[in-house]
């Protein structure tokens, strides 16, 4: 008898060991599967409806183009085309490239409209590539990549219209630079594309507005902040040297000439003209001009910013805040003003 308790006793506690067991083996399975389900699925944030496309042209030679999405939103610099693509670029194709002493391959896209946009080239110093610039590929594998198109580069009229997105892989070689390990300098650009793509959509046009903006003159707030901790003379009695410039979105626009050792700039100057949809962001900069041996950029002094309707075209707009005391703005319509940028001089 006793002895039949003590099998069974042995039976429970073996049964109970493999139960644990079981508990510590079960999560880690199910935690693979998991990780491995999700290997090949599309990031959640890139799961939008988007703006049906048709694949007009295409040369692919181991470096594919897969589009995720492309749709028309605002985001909080500009009403844009969004394009959600992803870059497969195969070991084989790869490998033939460095054979041919290619180094990298710079993604570009373009879309044509009224005018064609291109994406600029995001050089340091003019003519050094970042390696973790996201646009450079330098080895093989997938890179999932996402893009916006300004919708006023394109300079559409309101309404419907049919677009060409083209996809590019663009050849890079670079010089020989020891000295710098994330910066390389681009010895070889070539303007022929080793891939490329081109499909077609359409997309409703938001009306874009001609405008451009007058700064007619603005001076600093001595209360707020001491003009002469912009000059770095020696010596340090000066005041700043000052300019405005504007931006719409991400791009720059017009930047005026300097006033040098001044607290307050009184002569009126008008931007170039230039298209914007009316949820655009523009900025206008209050800048000391401080590049020299002993500084490497401008300093900004103050910064407005809203959309182009924040500003008025009847009369102009008085601005207090920050480091300004005042900033006076007009907004100008191309049949309403005279371009002055050829009087100020």
């Amino acid at each position: 008898m006793i002895k039949r308790v003590k099998n069974s006793m042995k039976q429970n506690l073996l049964l109970n060991l493999i139960a644990i067991l079981f508990i510590f083996i079960s999560p880690s399975c199910k935690e693979a599967s998991h990780h491995e389900s999700n290997a090949n699925q599309i990031p959640p944030q890139l799961k939008y409806s988007g703006i049906k496309y048709t694949s007009i042209d295409s040369l692919e030679k181991g470096l594919n183009f897969n589009i995720y999405s492309i749709d028309t939103v605002t985001n909080e610099k500009a009403n844009v085309i969004e394009v959600d693509f992803k870059v497969h670029l195969s070991d084989l194709f790869w490998k033939g490239l460095k054979n041919q002493g290619i180094e990298a391959l710079y993604i570009s896209l373009s879309c044509s409209g009224k005018k064609t946009y291109t994406s600029p080239i995001n050089y340091y110093s003019e003519k050094f590539l970042s390696l973790h610039d996201e646009f450079l590929l330098v080895k093989d594998g997938d890179r999932i990549l996402n893009y916006s198109i300004p919708i006023r580069s394109l300079e559409l009229t309101k309404g419907t219209h049919s677009l060409n997105l083209i996809f590019e892989a663009i050849p890079v070689r670079f010089k020989q630079d020891s000295l710098k390990s994330d910066l390389k300098e681009v010895d070889y650009f070539s303007h022929k594309p080793v891939a490329s793509k081109t499909i077609k959509f359409q997309i409703d046009a938001p009306e874009l507005i001609s405008t451009s903006i007058e700064v007619l003159k603005f001076k600093l707030n001595t209360n707020v902040c001491d003009p002469s901790k912009y000059d770095y003379t020696f010596g340090g009695t000066g005041f700043p040297d000052l300019f405005w410039d504007v931006q719409c979105g991400d791009d720059y626009i017009y930047h005026s000439p300097e006033i040098k050792n001044v607290i307050q700039y009184t002569k009126p100057f008008q931007s170039t003209y230039f298209m914007c949809a009316p949820d655009d962001k523009i900025t206008i900069r209050a800048v000391d001009f401080d590049k020299g041996p002993f500084n490497t950029q401008h300093d900004v002094i103050e910064t407005w910013s809203g959309k182009i309707t924040d500003l008025s075209i009847d009369q102009p707009d008085t601005f207090s805040f920050g480091n300004l005391e005042y900033l006076i703005v007009q907004r100008k319509l191309p049949n309403k003003a005279v371009d002055k940028r050829h009087k100020n001089k």
